[in-house]
């Protein structure tokens, strides 16, 4: 297993051609500097009126396969 550390921060504008489907993934730099791609769809929960806007931190299995994502602030 492996954990990941990275801040987000997008405006609801820009979280907009996410939302619509147009785009599937995020791509991350975690503070490792390590670059994750994520499924826009792990982040649904996250969406509020302004967009996007925190600490998270991801748990991957060995194959890269999300476990868990959570907000810590």
């Amino acid at each position: 297993m492996v954990v990941y550390h990275f801040s987000l921060h997008l405006s609801a504008r820009e979280c907009l051609g996410y939302y619509q489907g147009q785009y599937r993934n995020f791509i991350v730099t975690a503070q490792s500097g390590e670059r994750i791609q994520i499924a826009v769809k792990h982040f649904h929960r996250f969406i509020q009126k302004d967009g996007i806007h925190g600490i998270f931190t991801i748990w991957l299995d060995t194959n890269g396969k999300l476990i868990k994502l959570i907000k810590n602030s």
